[in-house]
């Protein structure tokens, strides 16, 4: 544990900024998983210090007891994100995403579960410290999150509601000239309080480290990202998940 300990603060140390590539989310306590996203990156003011962010992502999952990583559709998101660089090194932004996000039973022959779908609506804000060295992009960000769970027809689930907290650093290192391509690492701590008839205690719930190559090709205004996630949940290193992501960006598609 604490061999594993130190290697967290020490991505920590070494994390970066910018959203430059758009992360798996969590899907419970899967074996393997996959993420794709298609986003629009757009800045909205002539200092460039205002920008949105749309996405599309989906989600599959395999059996808890095999590697297919695309067998079974999990989650399907759309996400909306509008951010604000107010002083050099501070940025803050709010977001609205809807979520709809299967439900499988946990024992064989792992059928849908009842209700089939946890329907999601979240609205979160981002307060993030940047800083830009020579090749290295860092950034520190606090993320609060109110989440709203719903039943397939929208009436609502067992777990009303959520509120849940993120601490999570970033790095990306520049390895060519051009600075088009990238080596991105993550590490990021998430706890809870939910509600179902009563209040439950803030508790940890998971740790998810991330580790992307992107590739920018400025000319066409895209960039491309692939990478993996490792999903621990709880505080036992043995309950953890391990994700395939890949997302294309396309950036300022409305400016010549």
């Amino acid at each position: 544990m604490s061999r594993f300990l130190l290697s967290l603060f020490a991505t920590i140390a070494i994390y970066s900024n910018s959203l430059a590539q758009i992360t798996p989310p969590g899907l419970g306590k899967v074996h393997t998983a996959s993420w794709f996203a298609l986003g629009l990156k757009q800045k909205l003011n002539q200092e460039e210090t205002t920008t949105s962010t749309t996405f599309i992502g989906v989600g599959r999952i395999s059996d808890p007891d095999d590697y297919n990583l695309v067998k079974k559709p999990s989650i399907y998101v759309l996400n909306e994100e509008i951010a604000h660089r107010f002083k050099k090194n501070w940025e803050y932004s709010f977001a609205l995403s809807y979520r709809w996000q299967n439900q499988y039973k946990e024992t064989e022959p792992y059928h849908l579960d009842t209700p089939e779908v946890r329907k999601e609506i979240r609205y979160y804000n981002r307060f993030s410290y940047l800083k830009k060295f020579e090749k290295i992009d860092f950034s520190l960000t606090i993320r609060p999150e109110l989440r709203f769970f719903f039943d397939p027809n929208f009436d609502s689930a067992e777990e009303k509601f959520q509120f849940r907290s993120r601490l999570s650093g970033k790095m990306a290192f520049s390895i060519n000239q051009l600075k088009t391509q990238k080596i991105i690492t993550t590490v990021e701590f998430l706890g809870a309080i939910s509600k179902t008839q009563d209040w439950s205690e803030f508790e940890y719930k998971e740790t998810r480290l991330c580790l992307y190559y992107s590739l920018a090709i400025p000319k066409q205004k895209i960039t491309f990202n692939l990478g993996y996630m490792n999903n621990i949940i709880g505080k036992s290193k043995s309950k953890d998940a391990h994700y395939l992501a890949f997302d294309v960006i396309i950036n300022n598609f409305f400016h010549t």
